[in-house]
């Protein structure tokens, strides 16, 4: 059984498509090991704004931010009672959950700098794309508002227009999976990667 990670923009937060999404997920998750990595939407704006306001810094963002992932995940576990909600990664096996997605809410980065670097070059869609590398998951999903595929960019252009973070340049060499981006209209596209 295949494992596949599906990073799930904050973005969709106040979508009419969310709740497709999640009905699609489960729907993959019959044939796929799943693993939803929550974005962090208007939670992590938030942060963004209170960091220009007060001034901390970009580790006491970073952890702040983690958090507001850890929101959103509980805002889609509300609406979709039959997710599974983990935290350790350790557990995670192509066999384990099936039937079942699995959320990943991410608070043991929070602790752990050596991982992830603590800046805003590294936001959901970079960590999404860590956590599919560390499983060796075979495809990488990152659902957005905004058709990343219409203009037929390379990732480079991407991240140059802020569609991607920068530390997904970082990383991506070392991810050998497939990468799809999806838009937030698409829901009904997940079941032909199975």
């Amino acid at each position: 059984m295949s494992l596949t990670v599906i990073k799930l923009g904050g973005s969709l937060m106040r979508s009419d498509e969310l709740s497709s999404w999640l009905s699609s997920i489960e729907s993959l998750s019959t044939n796929s090991t799943v693993i939803i990595v929550p974005g962090g939407g208007e939670f992590a704006d938030s942060v963004r704004n209170l960091q220009k306001i007060h001034g901390f810094n970009d580790h006491t963002a970073h952890r702040m931010s983690l958090l507001a992932m850890c929101q959103y995940g509980h805002l889609l576990a509300g609406m979709s009672p039959n997710l599974q909600i983990i935290e350790d990664i350790d557990v995670i096996s192509p066999s384990f959950g099936k039937n079942r997605p699995l959320l990943w809410l991410p608070l043991s980065l929070c602790d752990d700098d050596s991982e992830i670097s603590a800046s805003w070059d590294f936001t959901s869609d970079s960590i999404a794309l860590w956590l599919a590398t560390k499983l060796l998951a075979k495809k990488l999903v990152l659902v957005k508002s905004i058709d990343l595929n219409a203009a037929n960019l390379s990732i480079r252009n991407h991240i140059k227009m802020n569609h991607l973070d920068k530390g997904f340049q970082q990383l991506i060499e070392d991810y050998s999976g497939k990468i799809l981006f999806l838009e937030k209209s698409q829901h009904g596209q997940l079941i032909d990667l199975s």
